[in-house]
């Protein structure tokens, strides 16, 4: 791995980051809410920018979070971060409880736990509109999962990645085309949808330009989680995941949703030390190295709605799937 050339990617495109923090510590532009912002406090922390990081957390506390420990401020949420309502929520819990800033990810743990399905352990879609009976997915659940692995909920954490290996164990006919990773109830998998909402269900594997992030994230949730409890259910799990991604189409190494990929498979060969995982997140590096542009932005992330912000959410999603690259090399170098 480019250790160098990685960290270089990072510091630029922390550079730009600060360019964008106003002296107040909003985050420009601030009208789109939390679709600007919600990576950013985890990229500073990464990234040991504790100061800017510390203004722009009192900002969202003064202008986004509420006395129910959501982040339903003065901005509305575009309608895909409506769509899945955790995605938001969860970032900022890791970015909070990494910095330590607790009196905003523990209220927010809270709130995000009372979107998780008692039976299940998958996270309601649609956040706090959402009944028992609505939609659960695997994307809401695997970061949520995470967020809760960065709070010391183990228990809901293992309830969420217990909820993912159900998801791919109970794959109608096997996962060998498709990966449908919504589901309704406590035990129905939503097969049977629109096909201009098809990214929103499912991931295909014949088919260019699809959310890898989705299966990624839930292999590098897993690893994680596998690496909290020695588990060998949810290592096994991370593989399926991650050797289905590794089954779709060419661009799965070279797509606006494939940083996470690279994330992932960092994890991985950290947990397992295997070469493959290795390839994988170098050639993901490869990609967001040539993407970079030259002021260090990437101009749209895994959940890019085609808006302004989406460039800043995509600069700090590119520093957070680097840093998991670097992690992983120096745990390789010490081994």
């Amino acid at each position: 791995m480019d250790v160098t050339r990685y960290r270089q990617a990072m510091i630029r495109a922390t550079k730009w980051l600060l360019s964008q923090q106003d002296s107040d510590g909003r985050i420009q532009p601030v009208e789109h809410g939390v679709a600007t912002y919600h990576k950013v406090p985890l990229a500073y922390a990464l990234m040991g920018q504790i100061d800017r990081a510390a203004t722009l957390v009192s900002w969202i506390q003064e202008n986004s979070f509420d006395d129910e420990g959501d982040f339903a401020g003065h901005y509305p949420r575009p309608p895909l971060l409506e769509h899945f309502y955790s995605w938001s929520n969860s970032w900022l819990i890791c970015g909070g409880h990494r910095l330590g800033h607790f009196g905003l990810s523990i209220p927010a743990m809270d709130f995000l736990l009372t979107l998780q399905h008692p039976q299940t352990g998958g996270f309601l879609s649609a956040g706090p509109e959402a009944g028992l009976r609505d939609h659960q997915d695997g994307l809401s659940t695997a970061t949520a999962g995470l967020a809760c692995l960065y709070g010391g909920q183990i228990e809901a954490a293992e309830a969420a990645g217990q909820f993912l290996l159900w998801l791919w164990d109970d794959q109608p006919g096997g996962a060998a085309a498709q990966l449908y990773y919504v589901a309704e109830q406590t035990d129905h998998i939503i097969t049977d949808f629109e096909d201009e909402v098809a990214p929103y269900f499912a991931v295909n594997v014949s088919h260019r330009r699809q959310w890898y992030h989705v299966p990624a994230l839930a292999g590098g949730f897993l690893a994680l989680l596998y690496e909290a409890t020695s588990e060998q259910a949810y290592l096994e799990g991370a593989h399926q995941y991650l050797q289905f991604v590794e089954g779709c189409a060419r661009d799965r190494y070279t797509s606006e949703t494939s940083a996470f990929l690279g994330w992932a498979a960092a994890i991985a060969f950290k947990v397992t030390d295997n070469a493959n995982y290795e390839r994988i997140a170098e050639q993901v590096a490869t990609y967001l190295l040539t993407t970079q542009l030259e002021n260090g932005t990437w101009l749209k992330g895994c959940m890019g709605s085609d808006i302004t912000s989406d460039v800043v959410d995509a600069t700090a999603e590119g520093i957070i799937c680097l840093a998991s690259l670097v992690e992983s090399a120096a745990v390789a170098i010490r081994a």
